[in-house]
């Protein structure tokens, strides 16, 4: 093999190098540096609500969401095109104790939350919108009187 093939074949592999190796990560990018983001589901007066009723997420991070009925009435938080867009890696509940009662996996597109209670969301965003998207309460009447939130991933 004369000189020119080496320099070649040694550029090629460094390039390939370059190129793929930054395409794996070290660890697992879904458990690291969660980002916890509260969502409030209550009532106030005749409407209800999705507090705050705005968010970005960016693709590749890692998000816990902490979804928090303060109402006396069940909610749900429905991802709908959300729900394509992102990977579930697990949906938590505990007791008042802080004891796990039940750990869900799978593709998960609606959470429902009973009175007073807090269930967790683990999820990161793989895909970006290009414009924001809604998450809603489909629980008949509550996307009506006000329960609903923009998306926007980045």
């Amino acid at each position: 093999m004369d000189m020119n093939n080496v320099g070649r074949l040694l550029y090629a592999g460094a390039l390939t190098l370059v190129t793929f190796g930054a395409a794996y990560a070290d660890g697992d990018l879904s458990r690291a540096n969660v980002i916890d983001v509260t969502i409030e589901m209550g009532t106030d007066g005749d409407a209800m609500y999705l507090k705050p009723d705005n968010f970005e997420f960016r693709t590749g991070q890692a998000y816990k969401l902490i979804l928090t009925n303060v109402d006396e009435i069940k909610h749900e938080l429905a991802l709908n095109e959300m729900g394509e867009r992102i990977f579930t890696r697990k949906v938590e509940i505990a007791d008042a104790d802080g004891n796990l009662v039940a750990e869900i996996k799978g593709n998960i597109r609606e959470v429902e939350v009973g009175p007073g209670k807090t269930v967790e969301w683990f999820i990161v965003p793989v895909q970006t919108t290009d414009e924001p998207v809604e998450i809603t309460c489909e629980i008949e009447g509550h996307l009506e009187a006000g329960m609903r939130a923009s998306v926007m991933i980045n």
